[in-house]
């Protein structure tokens, strides 16, 4: 496996929002919503993610952690779960979380992994794009 070197993110993306809903009457929790800003950093610097808000209803470590994880897997290209979404060479950015939510019942770190790779995704298609940052819903199964 030959690892490619790590590119510094294009320009700053902020206010990334990714939410999942609720869904009344499922098994599985899929309630998360969150908000992260992402700047750039030199190449040769290491990505780090910072929480500069307290989840809402209080501090929940698991989730912190699983979102963490979520968003370093998805900026190294490494460990996807989805093929597809794979992308070429790892980026480093500094990510800000401004603001994360979770239900007692309806959120699990499953969620938070995954909502991590959605913003890390959005983020990095706004840069190359050069447009602001669009709200993600995603539903059901997020991938």
């Amino acid at each position: 496996m030959t690892t490619r070197p790590a590119l510094g993110l294009a320009r700053p993306v902020s206010g990334v929002k990714v939410h999942s809903r609720q869904t009344l009457g499922a098994c599985a929790p899929t309630y998360g919503r969150i908000e992260l800003d992402f700047e750039p950093l030199p190449a040769e610097a290491d990505s780090v993610i910072e929480f500069a808000c307290t989840p809402s209803p209080e501090a929940a470590p698991e989730f912190e952690d699983a979102l963490t994880q979520g968003v370093m897997r998805e900026l190294s290209a490494m460990d996807t779960e989805a093929p597809d979404a794979r992308r070429g060479s790892p980026v480093n950015a500094r990510v800000i979380v401004r603001a994360m939510s979770w239900h007692w019942v309806d959120s699990c770190e499953r969620v938070f992994l995954r909502l991590g790779a959605l913003a890390v995704r959005e983020a990095l298609d706004c840069a190359a794009e050069e447009r602001e940052a669009q709200p993600i819903e995603a539903r059901g199964t997020i991938s």
